[in-house]
């Protein structure tokens, strides 16, 4: 994943939470990021019960707070040195909150840097109420840097980790055509950045245009491609909802 962008004012933040919430389709990103909304408003319209209190782990730039039911509130925590200033809670210690204080905990493209998700889960757990939801979104077709602790996580590890959740879901968003049409995309803003590095910045709108051209094609072999259960699975990200085990 690409690494956190220098932020230096409030329009840069607005321009940010703003391209991920809605991106364009100009955006090199935008196949990827219209599928992560999409997977998220599935699962949050999904989940049982009300949700009051709900934690944002690692929480970035919030773009997505606007999808939790209109009466929840959030707490978004963050570690030291995140640059988006949005956090309630600034702290290297993971989940410092008391036993049984939400009713949702996501972890919204951010799970595949827990170095062990099994301690993960168990906080995620420990916070939760009885009968509280987990929502996990975690990518999985794209690049990684080689200097970063990142997982990947296939549908089958996840249900694994949760194995001893109830109600345990698991989804793709975005199918081979979406995952290849964004890798494509991806290769043409690498040498965007390249270009830009060597005083070429006045062809960002031919980029721009690219990206358009490769995301409209991947928008139309979307729809002609229809998986199946047989179809090998290249998932450009998944999307994960599980619930804790109510009290006997």
């Amino acid at each position: 994943m690409a690494a956190h962008p220098t932020i230096s004012s409030p329009e840069d933040l607005r321009a940010i939470r703003g391209s991920r919430r809605h991106p364009r389709i100009t955006q090199f990103d935008y196949l990827h990021l219209r599928a992560l909304v999409a997977g998220l408003e599935d699962a949050i319209a999904s989940l049982p019960g009300p949700v009051e209190d709900a934690l944002d782990v690692w929480c970035g730039s919030r773009p997505y707070d606007d999808l939790l039911p209109r009466d929840a509130r959030c707490v978004g925590l963050d570690v030291e040195g995140n640059p988006y200033g949005l956090a309630d809670v600034v702290s290297d210690e993971f989940l410092p909150f008391p036993d049984e204080s939400f009713d949702l905990v996501m972890c919204i493209q951010a799970f595949h840097y827990m170095r062990d998700p099994v301690v993960a889960l168990a906080e995620f757990e420990r916070v939760l109420r009885p009968g509280g939801s987990a929502l996990v979104s975690s990518v999985f077709a794209y690049e990684y840097d080689r200097g970063l602790f990142e997982a990947r996580y296939t549908e089958q590890q996840l249900r694994s980790l949760f194995s001893e959740w109830d109600e345990v879901d698991v989804t793709e968003n975005g199918g081979r055509t979406v995952t290849l049409a964004v890798l494509a995309a991806s290769l043409l803003r690498g040498l965007e950045q390249r270009a830009a590095r060597g005083a070429l910045s006045v062809l960002r709108p031919a980029f721009s245009a690219s990206y358009a051209v490769v995301n409209g094609t991947g928008l139309m072999l979307e729809r002609l491609v229809t998986p199946n259960a047989i179809s090998p699975a290249l998932p450009m990200n998944l999307t994960l909802t599980a619930r804790k085990r109510a009290r006997d």
